[in-house]
Parts: C-alpha cells; structure tokens; sequence
C-alpha cells in the first residue's frame, strides 16, 4: 500500500497536543488506496490539507486544482462570485 505524506491543520477547537509544527500544521503519514482514489479523497479537503508526497499525487491535485481554475475562472479573491 502508498503512503501518503501530508500537512493537515487541525479542525477548529481540537487541540494538536504539541504535534503541530508552529504554523498551526501537523504532518502525518496516511496509507492510500491508489492516486486515483486518494485524489478524490484529498481535493475535498481543501485549503486544510497540502499533500507532500507522493510526488504523482501531488501533481494530480495540482492538475485538478488547475482545470478546475480555468472551468470556474481565476477571481483572485475568495468570495468573489
């Protein structure tokens, strides 16, 4: 099974036990299925994750991330509609 390399900010109100690394990330070594799956998995997460490794899923996100940009345009600013 991949592992997967990760930072992930804790969920609001949970304590991160001094596991964060100062920034208010804590990184984490999770097991995945395969890419495909694991991209699906992680995109829903958002901003409240950056995959750090493997270096194949993290361009796959990147990709997504970046078509769906062009699909929804590039406002520059959250919140804008």
């Amino acid at each position: 099974m991949t592992q997967l390399a990760s930072q992930v900010r804790p969920w609001s109100g949970e304590k991160d036990n001094g596991r964060s690394d100062g920034g208010g990330w804590i990184q984490a070594t999770v097991p995945i299925e395969s890419v495909d799956h694991a991209v699906g998995e992680f995109l829903r997460l958002g901003l409240d994750i950056e995959v750090l490794a493997p270096s194949g899923l993290r361009a796959e996100i990147a990709r997504t991330a970046a078509e769906l940009a062009e699909r929804y345009g590039n406002f520059g600013v959250r919140g804008d509609h």
